[in-house]
């Protein structure tokens, strides 16, 4: 039975690299994009079995659950990663590389599910020291923000034996040198809603716009007027994006279409700045529109909340960090206004949420979403060794729950 400590979570981790790399590197290879998970979810069931873990059935054919339970009664935490990888083709790199054309794991989820299987390792050595259980949740479909939900709707938290009194999770960091630990407290990634906006006008010829009503023309004044959703309708001391990603419009080039539609997304840390944002969007969306003599439908898709880190673990998630990586490598920059499915997960129970550093030192890393992403794998070991040590913080802390 090995001690619960950071002082040997770390070593033992250490000793876990080349386990941990393996892993890493067949998933990178084999990427699988949103709810196709089905060889990563495979591998992944039949390693926690390995471990004598046990698997909560939850009539999903991508994405895993599974329970350690302790030598000890006590509470239930959970500890989370994602799975799935992106369309993108990865450009030619050292080691490994993807093998699926146009697929590739460009966001480091193949790095958070090491990591995460690295603490399902490290913790199962030290089961009959646990006084309570860990969930480790290795989810689905994070890219399309729709597995943490689809989790929750099989009945995820049902078929727990308790409901996790606190949830952690990381996400790599590539502007961060490995060895590094990003510990924040509030907002730390941005809720988001996307936005389908369609303009109605009148076809024509394009030699009489004036029998026309053009919405490529409208289109062009809203798109313009929206910036003023953050330039002029929202305090500068809020965080706040808003934009067009899509315009879609007319096929031959001598007539005026009839029809346009584009589609955004809004993006924010606080819903009561993105309620207004969509307010203010549909109001622009629609008076602009008709001062061209065309008219506005808006619809709204709701995305994810922000992800916010609880207070009392936000104390707690920092000395774990500084346990394991010491102080001065446990740093807090801004917020990122990215956003992360966790977030729907953290709506069921307190929850933190780190950002690891995972960018080579002394030279530039390409950002998530690139096609030459690449993560400095040496900081696998403290990955898996800070949900590890988180973990037994949780099940340790007094108090229930811990907001």
């Amino acid at each position: 039975m090995q001690p619960l400590c950071a002082d040997t979570l770390l070593p033992d981790a250490r000793r876990l690299l080349p386990e941990l790399r393996s892993l890493k590197d067949d998933l990178h290879r084999h990427p699988e994009l949103s709810f196709q998970e089905t060889r990563t979810t495979a591998l992944l069931k039949a390693r926690l079995t390995g471990l004598g873990l046990e698997l909560a059935e939850l009539g999903m054919p991508t994405g895993a659950a599974a329970l350690l339970r302790g030598g000890r009664p006590g509470p239930t935490v959970a500890l989370r990663a994602d799975i799935d990888a992106i369309a993108q083709q990865e450009a030619p790199r050292e080691g490994a590389r993807s093998e699926v054309p146009g697929v590739m794991h460009g966001c480091g989820h193949d790095f958070h599910t090491a990591c995460l299987w690295g603490a399902a390792r490290l913790l199962s050595q030290r089961r009959e020291a646990l006084a309570g259980n860990v969930v480790f949740l290795f989810q689905p479909a994070e890219e399309i923000t729709q597995g943490a939900r689809a989790m929750l709707e099989h009945g995820l938290l049902e078929k727990l034996p308790a409901r996790p009194r606190c949830l952690f999770g990381l996400h790599n960091r590539p502007e961060l040198p490995a060895g590094t630990i990003a510990v924040m407290e509030g907002p730390v990634m941005a809720g988001k809603s996307h936005f389908t906006i369609t303009l109605h006008g009148k076809a024509g010829h394009g030699g009489s716009p004036h029998k026309c009503a053009d919405v490529i023309v409208a289109a062009s004044a809203v798109v313009s007027a929206l910036q003023t959703v953050v330039s002029r309708s929202t305090d500068p001391l809020d965080s706040l994006v808003c934009s067009v990603l899509s315009i879609h419009a007319g096929t031959p080039e001598n007539f005026v279409p009839d029809t346009l539609t584009m589609t955004g997304s809004i993006r924010a840390h606080d819903g009561a700045v993105h309620a207004r944002a969509e307010q203010r969007l549909q109001m622009l969306a629609e008076g602009v529109s008709a001062a061209y003599g065309c008219t506005a439908q808006v619809t709204f898709q709701p995305g994810v909340p922000a992800t916010v880190n609880s207070p009392a673990l936000t104390a707690l998630a920092r000395r774990a960090a500084e346990a394991l990586a010491g102080k001065a490598n446990v740093l807090c920059p801004p917020p990122d206004m990215g956003s992360e499915d966790f977030a729907v997960l953290a709506r069921e129970m307190p929850a933190f949420f780190y950002w690891l550093g995972s960018g080579f030192p002394g030279r530039a890393n390409a950002c998530w979403h690139s096609e030459r992403f690449c993560t400095d794998d040496s900081a696998l070991p403290l990955g898996a060794a800070l949900l590890a040590q988180s973990a037994l913080l949780g099940l340790d802390a007094p108090g229930e729950p811990l907001h």
